[in-house]
């Protein structure tokens, strides 16, 4: 019975080709880093990690919950995760790869056409695209076309909004809620019962005294108005408006939009 049991253990060595050296284990290499747990050496293998299909970053599924530092390789792509590593922290995923972009994103450039992976977002049709392009645009929820965002400004999908939905007015109307309260207050230089002055400059011409001549006394100068009485006076504000639209376009114009899809 133990000759049995040293012909596994000798063969199991013998398969494997591991070495343990003071904790350290060591797989086709004699002499494992001291500073590593596990070190393996080749130089044409590589290590192939554990490949699931995960349903997004903050759900555990397929693993029964989330275990901080496993790493797994994801081989799904759809809206919320892309194809790749994936670790976890405790509580979600975090994909390793910084250089890749995950399908969907969306930017403004001045470009005009298509580029490394960014589509222009101009209503085309899903068939006209590359394969592995109507691939993940499909993914994300589109089926005959892809948005159009020419002369269009994005905003966030909200309650029972169709995605890609597009929709709105090219103008705005203000109404007194969309403006600040204010009041305008003035003051007149004398209150209650008054008199005002008022330059005649009269024309001699016309007005000459002389006998028979009822205004002989209406030729130029300052004259000062009887007592009106108590009264009021109402004045206009010029505001300036017109009526004119107000441009509410971004000071950088001829921007277009454009969708991730992958290249």
């Amino acid at each position: 019975m133990m000759k049995n049991f040293k012909i596994i253990i000798a063969s199991l060595i013998m398969t494997f080709n591991y070495h343990i050296i003071s904790g350290q284990v060591g797989i086709n290499t004699p002499a494992p880093n001291q500073n590593a747990l596990l070190e393996m050496f080749t130089s044409n293998k590589g290590l192939l990690p554990p490949r699931i299909s995960l349903v997004n970053i903050t759900s555990a599924s397929p693993l029964a919950q989330h275990v901080k530092g496993i790493i797994v390789y994801n081989i799904v792509n759809n809206a919320f995760v892309n194809e790749g590593l994936y670790v976890n922290n405790g509580s979600q995923w975090f994909r390793l790869s910084t250089e890749d972009i995950p399908f969907g994103h969306v930017k403004y450039s001045v470009l005009t056409s298509d580029h490394s992976g960014w589509y222009l977002l101009n209503g085309r049709s899903i068939s006209s695209l590359p394969a592995p392009a109507q691939t993940n645009v499909a993914s994300l929820g589109f089926v005959t076309t892809i948005p159009d965002a020419t002369d269009r400004y994005f905003k966030a999908k909200t309650g029972a909004e169709v995605l890609g939905t597009t929709g709105g007015n090219s103008t705005v109307t203000l109404v007194q809620a969309n403006l600040p309260t204010m009041t305008f207050n003035g003051t007149a230089l004398s209150a209650g019962s008054h008199v005002h002055t008022y330059t005649d400059r009269g024309n001699t011409s016309v007005n000459a005294g002389g006998a028979g001549n009822n205004n002989a006394d209406d030729t130029s100068g300052t004259y000062t108005t009887s007592t009106a009485g108590n009264h009021t006076h109402t004045y206009t504000v010029n505001t300036g408006g017109s009526a004119t639209p107000v441009s509410i376009d971004p000071k950088h114009l001829n921007l277009n939009v454009f969708i991730y899809l992958g290249q």
